[in-house]
């Protein structure tokens, strides 16, 4: 059954500021640990000051307590530290109930701090295995994703897999301190169990240190106490002088055998030296999990970045895969048009040899034309001195004659052009031969408007040579009825005529001259761009100049309008060198470059280059090919071929363009080139 004791209101108020200006870590930090409460039935006694009437409480609410029953009474023993009387005939000494008051306040600040700082170590332990969790699933899925990218040669993704290793270390180590925070913890919460249970032992043994006194009800009755029975229940209970109630007589006996222990201050400082310790570690643990925090952040910012480089490796792997599906299929597509070209290029041989056939054909019925037409112009030129003889009679016939010496020495400048002319295809013919096809276009090509300037201006020559025939003729037809002073006035507008023709044709070869002179400096400027070029690109350093070309006095290499294409071939050789050492190096960071080759004089050119395997595996060097003829020219004709010099013409302008043309959209095979070297001259 329930019973109640109250203390006095002055006392409690004492008790309530004594205790906490006592207390040794102060008012402050005694309000600051705040355990929760046990849950552990207590009855506080509270009433009003010494001389003041008993209040009484409702009996009907309150609850049985599950304590040890005494050993003569039924009733259940209170709490002694919470329901300790005041009026007991031997009154406690004040610094002792101060020290039981400041006890209490110890044991119950000790239950609600180790409380808190279980609660917060929980919230704290199950944060950081979250954190450790999702730092692990991430570690790992950035691992499978790293793993699934596969490619060879790559030091970045090795060095990222030892980064993240080292960061699984790292969680490890974390996770080892955090457990053994974990067992710290446990330590200090079995500590403060241990230092509560002793507390509770002292307080029993301070409880039983003196034997309850066995009182009879009558004995009670004169001391003051009254049996009093509550109202509508037929438990009953014991009200002191004071006004304080009790459950039973063991009760009441057990309250007056109280006599206060001197050894109380002793554990009372023991117990605030083990608070002040406890205190201690538990900011020891707070620092360290701050630190736990602030290393934690540290690495979720390295896996950040971790992240952000991951992305830009593999958006730069993706494209470099691009690029290198490109180039294969680049390659695959520059082998397939080589192939087309080999056979193409065999067909096209004998299509060449054919050509060069029916060129010395025609060579050799122009040559037969142009005889033809030197005796036709000898014919002409007898009959002509048979008439100047007749002519010789008068003094017309002179001046007549005086005009025909004029035409016959126009007529023999012009055949003596004509004999430059066909000398100057002979020396072509000596020049260039007929061996390599290719030198001898590209020197048509380049001779080309020239020569049919040139054969213009024959033609124009042969046309005003009829015309002076014809007009001889009509002269001589003329002289007869030319006698008079009429005819010789004709015969003066004729010869102003004739000389305004003769410097119309003076200016015209003037007009020529200077566009021959024109193309030659055209072309003088072309070698010099070309020599520029040449020594630019360094190729005189790589190559080898003294067995290919000829030197002057300093040993630099002479250029001229013949080896002029074998100084653009090195120039074009070296251009596809530095280019192709340039994506070398551009793939440096894929692959590990190769070294080039010494640069040597070959017959490459750009017409068969495709590389074989992808970039950056291999450096690629395709040769192309040379044409190679049946035919010879220089020394290396024989005396029955000496004779067909004279019969080889150059080829109109058009079928010049057909066959570059041809040449040009068609590819050549592999160690063929299109300069191919006469083995002796050209």
């Amino acid at each position: 059954r329930p019973s109640w004791s109250q203390k006095p209101a002055r006392g409690r108020e004492r008790d309530r500021c004594s205790g906490a200006e006592s207390h040794p870590l102060g008012l402050r930090r005694a309000l600051l640990l705040a355990p929760p409460r046990r849950k552990r039935p207590e009855a506080r006694g509270r009433g009003k000051s010494e001389g003041q009437k008993p209040q009484r409480n409702n009996l009907g609410g309150g609850s049985r307590t599950k304590g040890a029953r005494g050993s003569t009474g039924g009733g259940g023993m209170s709490t002694f530290l919470t329901s300790l009387p005041d009026h007991i005939s031997v009154d406690p000494n004040p610094e002792e109930e101060k020290a039981l008051q400041h006890l209490r306040k110890v044991v119950k600040l000790l239950d609600k701090e180790n409380e808190q700082f279980r609660r917060d170590c929980d919230n704290k332990m199950s944060y950081q295995k979250k954190q450790e969790d999702r730092l692990r699933e991430e570690n790992e899925r950035l691992r499978i994703k790293v793993n699934d990218v596969s490619r060879p040669k790559v030091s970045v993704l090795a060095e990222m897999e030892e980064r993240q290793s080292q960061l699984n270390q790292q969680v490890d180590v974390y996770q080892a301190k955090i457990d053994l925070d974990e067992r710290r913890m446990k330590e200090l919460e079995k500590a403060m169990e241990d230092a509560s249970n002793r507390i509770t032992d002292n307080l029993n043994r301070i409880r039983a240190k003196t034997k309850a006194p066995d009182f009879t009800p009558d004995e009670l009755t004169g001391m003051g106490y009254k049996l009093a029975k509550g109202e509508g229940s037929t438990h009953s209970h014991w009200v002191g002088p004071d006004g304080e109630k009790f459950r039973s007589k063991n009760d009441v006996c057990r309250a007056m055998a109280y006599i206060p222990d001197i050894k109380v201050k002793k554990k009372l400082a023991m117990l605030e030296d083990r608070v002040q310790q406890t205190l201690q570690r538990f900011n020891e643990s707070l620092v360290v999990n701050k630190e736990l925090r602030a290393e934690i952040e540290h690495l979720r910012k390295e896996r950040v970045s971790f992240d952000h480089i991951h992305a830009k490796l593999e958006s730069a792997l993706q494209q470099r895969k691009a690029e290198i599906a490109q180039a294969i299929e680049a390659s695959n597509v520059a082998l397939e048009t080589r192939e087309e070209a080999t056979k193409k290029m065999a067909f096209y041989k004998g299509e060449l040899l054919k050509n060069q056939q029916e060129f010395d054909a025609e060579w050799r019925a122009l040559d037969a034309e142009m005889d033809s037409e030197e005796k036709r112009r000898r014919q002409v030129k007898a009959r002509m001195e048979e008439e100047a003889k007749k002519a010789k009679g008068s003094e017309d016939e002179l001046a007549h004659k005086a005009q025909l010496q004029e035409l016959t020495a126009k007529y023999e400048a012009s055949k003596a052009d004509v004999e430059r002319f066909e000398e100057a295809f002979a020396k072509l013919q000596e020049a260039t031969g007929l061996k390599d096809i290719n030198e001898l276009v590209e020197t048509f090509l380049e001779a080309e408007d020239q020569n049919f300037k040139l054969y213009k201006f024959v033609n124009e020559l042969n046309h005003e040579e009829e015309h002076i025939t014809e007009d001889t003729n009509a002269i001589q037809a003329e002289l007869e009825r030319m006698r008079d002073a009429e005819g010789v006035r004709e015969m003066t507008e004729m010869n102003a005529r004739l000389s305004a023709q003769l410097a119309q044709m003076s200016a015209k070869t003037a007009e020529y001259a200077e566009m021959e002179q024109e193309e030659d400096n055209k072309l003088k400027e072309i070698l010099k761009m070309i020599q520029r070029m040449y020594e630019e690109l360094g190729c005189s350093r790589l190559v080898n100049t003294h067995d290919l070309f000829q030197c002057d006095a300093n040993g630099a290499p002479l250029m001229s309008e013949s080896n002029m294409m074998t100084f653009l071939g090195v120039v074009e050789q070296r251009s596809t060198e530095m280019i192709l050492k340039k994506i070398s190096d551009q793939a440096a960071a894929v692959d590990e470059p190769k070294e080039l080759g010494d640069l040597r004089i070959t017959t490459a050119s750009p017409l068969g280059l495709g590389p074989a395997t992808p970039v950056g595996a291999s450096l690629v060097k395709v040769q192309a090919p040379k044409i190679e003829t049946e035919d010879k020219s220089g020394d290396e004709k024989s005396e029955d071929e000496g004779d067909d010099d004279d019969d080889s013409r150059p080829m109109t302008q058009d079928e010049l363009r057909v066959k570059m043309k041809k040449k040009l959209t068609q590819a050549v095979p592999p160690g063929k080139g299109i300069f191919a070297k006469s083995k002796k001259g050209g």
